[in-house]
């Protein structure tokens, strides 16, 4: 008997293989996560000032890159990769994000990697941010990409195959920084207006995830006042990361988010 009930079939977007590829690595690592919230409110009025001033719109998710880039430069052992029986810290913070594209009319998100965020100003995280957004799509991933050659392949290949390449990926920290970085940082809220933290998967030896921000009371000095709060989940590898070293990084990014760090030339 033939059913009756409408539907409407679409491809099935081979990218998925790769997301799927993914999460099956990422549960092989022992982690430890904390959800946070930031007070982002004196940045989030700079931002909005310079806004009003100039008409331009700074990226919230470059700011929030350059405060991580800094705490993570002070803590490296939170970026550090294990490989056999040593750990592996680079001295350079390389930050993987996520940038949104309009192809075709579709929104396609596509990976990149800030090189050496740490020495970089937030001016400059932001242009290099705003240029891979306005990038020409040549390929599935922007920017100088090491392996763009294989973007639109990989999740072609059969899958013992893929198998050995993410087993190169898992113990070669110099291939896996090439690729992506040492940190990754996604933004979930900036999607959607919904209050909660997101809890996503990584591959990076420390994965920040940025839910919504919502406005609730919060103490500044000895007064109460209607603040505004960043959802963030913290995720570390805790092979090389304990809950000392972990919490005294989340401390760190605490308050250099909280004074606005990294805005200081927007404050006039």
């Amino acid at each position: 008997m033939k059913s009756s009930a409408t539907f409407e079939e679409t491809p099935f977007d081979r990218n998925r293989v790769i997301i799927g590829d993914m999460y099956e690595e990422s549960r092989r690592r022992p982690i430890s996560m904390g959800l946070v919230e930031f007070d982002v409110t004196k940045a989030r009025d700079l931002i909005q000032q310079h806004e009003h001033k100039t008409g331009e719109q700074l990226s919230f998710t470059g700011w929030i890159t350059k405060c991580v880039a800094q705490a993570v430069s002070e803590h490296k052992q939170v970026q550090a990769y294990r490989k056999g029986k040593k750990i592996v810290a680079f001295n350079d913070v390389d930050v993987s994000i996520v940038v949104e594209r309009d192809v075709e009319g579709k929104k396609i998100a596509m990976p990149y990697v800030i090189r050496n965020a740490n020495t970089k100003t937030f001016r400059q995280i932001h242009n290099e941010i705003r240029a891979a957004q306005a990038q020409p799509i040549e390929s599935q991933v922007l920017g100088e990409h090491p392996y763009a050659w294989l973007a639109g392949r990989f999740q072609s290949l059969p899958k013992f195959i893929r198998k050995l390449v993410w087993w190169k990926y898992r113990n070669d920290p110099f291939l896996a920084r090439r690729i992506s970085g040492t940190v990754g940082i996604t933004a979930i809220g900036m999607y959607g207006n919904v209050s909660g933290w997101p809890i996503n998967f990584g591959m990076n030896p420390l994965d920040i995830a940025l839910g919504s921000i919502t406005k609730k009371p919060g103490v500044v000095g000895d007064r109460i006042e209607i603040r505004e709060y960043l959802h963030v989940t913290m995720i570390f590898n805790h092979d090389v990361v304990d809950g000392a070293p972990a919490a005294r990084f989340t401390a760190r990014l605490n308050e250099l988010v909280t004074s606005a760090y990294g805005l200081e030339e927007f404050s006039t």
